[in-house]
């Protein structure tokens, strides 16, 4: 028994040696797995940042009550479509109703008391001016129209304020947009006067623009008009166009590292895929060349610390290694300045040989 295991052991050590000096051996020729053609192009260097939508300003308005009572009705919800001055809510007016038709009486009264004072006032002036009446007689008379123009005066003032409180118990939509938020219901008090109270939210979702958070190292690349492309979750293959509109001055510190905002303008178009607060994916084109010869990034390798593209010429033999000099780099390609020529079919994906045996490197 202990023969056989000797044996067994003996052909599993053997054969392990076997695989390692001949199986497990390194190659010695580079594999080409995928090639790319150097060609002329555009070349942009490219910002990544994150971002965020939002309502520009005056595009989410919060409608409040400046009236107070009972919140009689609520004629729409979230969701709806909304014009400019469309009537959306109302509030109990009876008590102010009947405050007006109190106002239109008392003024109609000082109206008729100013408009007799008026007509008797020449008879007045004529009796005084024959000396049937004494001159204070007149200076009264006068003096009690002018107060009665003041009486009128001021009805008139007390039913425009009534009527204007009036139309504050009518709440309509000062913008066009869609309902957001709808926070009372009916049968609610109202009380105006400590804070206006929010009632309902409307939003134009036409009208939106990105923040897009630029680290400090950064915002000295960042300028007015750059371009913009950028993505959403909602839209994977969707692609975004934009551009800088302001760089804000004040900086924002988030996870204690510093930011500065960049704004970029929305269409009404895109708009209609966005919604506010939904992040965003963003590349800004600090830089572009066009029309320069251009190598694909991932043809140039880093092989002993030196940056190098293996050129294939034949398929049949093992590419040439070259150290292109290299201008801008994008995202995805690079300029080539020299060592490479258009058409220059490049590996972009290859298995370098092995530094040593039962080991290999792959790009």
């Amino acid at each position: 028994m202990k023969k056989f295991l000797f044996i067994l052991v003996t052909i599993l050590i053997t054969g392990g040696g076997i695989w390692f000096f001949a199986g497990g051996a390194a190659k010695k020729e580079i594999t080409v797995i995928r090639t790319a053609t150097v060609a002329r192009g555009d070349v942009s260097r490219i910002l990544e940042a994150t971002g965020i939508v939002k309502s520009q300003v005056g595009a989410q308005v919060k409608i409040g009550a400046r009236a107070t009572g009972v919140l009689e009705s609520v004629s729409v919800k979230v969701g709806d479509a909304v014009g400019k001055g469309d009537l959306i809510a109302t509030i109990d007016s009876r008590e102010l109703r009947s405050q007006i038709s109190e106002a239109e009486a008392n003024l109609r009264q000082q109206t008729a008391k100013l408009r007799y004072m008026e007509t008797n006032l020449p008879r007045k002036k004529s009796l005084v001016s024959q000396k049937l009446e004494p001159q204070d007689s007149l200076d009264i008379a006068i003096q009690d129209t002018e107060m009665a123009r003041h009486a009128v005066a001021s009805a008139q003032a007390r039913l425009d304020t009534l009527k204007v409180q009036l139309s504050y118990t009518r709440i309509h939509s000062p913008i066009d947009g869609v309902v957001s938020q709808v926070a009372a219901q009916e049968g609610e008090t109202i009380v105006s006067g400590l804070s206006v109270t929010n009632l309902i939210t409307v939003i134009d979702p036409s009208r939106l623009e990105m923040w897009i958070y630029i680290d400090e190292t950064d915002v000295g690349r960042v300028a007015h008009g750059l371009p913009v492309r950028y993505t959403v979750d909602a839209y994977r293959e969707r692609v975004f166009e934009g551009e800088v509109d302001t760089i804000y001055p004040e900086p924002e510190i988030r996870d204690n590292i510093v930011y500065y905002r960049a704004l970029v303008l929305v269409s009404a178009e895109q708009a209609g895929f966005l919604r506010p607060e939904m992040t965003t994916q963003c590349k800004i084109i600090v830089e572009t060349r066009r029309d320069v010869l251009a190598v694909p990034n991932t043809a140039i390798k880093w092989v002993g610390g030196r940056r190098v593209c293996f050129v294939v010429d034949d398929p049949r033999r093992p590419p040439r290694e070259v150290m292109p000099e290299l201008g801008l780099v994008g995202l995805e390609a690079s300029e080539v300045l020299s060592g490479l020529s258009e058409g220059d079919v490049v590996a972009t994906q290859l298995v370098l040989p092995a530094s040593g045996a039962g080991k290999g490197r792959g790009n």
